[in-house]
């Protein structure tokens, strides 16, 4: 089970979903990156297992 998370800095978690299969995490982190890198404002995308432990983090954002 892995765990896609956005964060919207200063304000806390946007969306959080979980996903069984690590492909799928990896299109889903790599399509949500895509998306939030043109929105106004600083979000952090990160992929973890489980046990919270990071696979992969970005920032993203026109306000970087």
């Amino acid at each position: 089970m892995y765990i896609l998370r956005i964060r919207e800095e200063d304000s806390g978690h946007l969306e959080t979903e979980s996903i069984e299969v690590r492909y799928r995490a990896n299109v889903e982190f790599k399509k949500q990156t895509l998306t939030y890198s043109n929105r106004p404002g600083r979000y952090e995308i990160s992929l973890l297992q489980e046990s919270g432990e990071s696979i992969m983090t970005t920032k993203v954002g026109l306000g970087w």
